[in-house]
């Protein structure tokens, strides 16, 4: 478990929305419905996949140079971080509160 820093593609799309793309993890596709949400979604995206590997055991791709990404037209790239640590126990506590209120009903 760790804190990571990958860099995200983000591909405007009608209406303000936006699909983002990690093109140093293989399947790590998001999108938002607009830059906040994007945003937001990605850095669930990116912690979920690195999770997800993490028990694996897989190895961890090394993140590329924000610079070395090649973006077209309105495309921009940036950095998304994230803890696996921390989104682990988000994850552990909305798993545990959502049980909870399912045997409570």
């Amino acid at each position: 478990m760790a804190k990571y820093i990958y860099p995200a593609i983000f591909t405007p799309e009608d209406g303000g929305h936006f699909s983002i793309n990690f093109p140093d993890l293989d399947g790590c596709y998001t999108c938002g419905d607009n830059l906040e949400d994007g945003m937001n979604m990605a850095q669930d995206a990116l912690s979920l996949m690195l999770t997800h590997l993490e028990d694996l055991k897989r190895e961890i791709p090394v993140a590329s140079s924000i610079n070395a990404l090649d973006v077209n037209g309105d495309e921009f790239a940036t950095y998304i971080s994230c803890d696996t640590a921390v989104y682990r126990r988000l994850m552990n506590k909305t798993a545990i509160q959502g049980y909870n209120n399912h045997k409570q009903a």
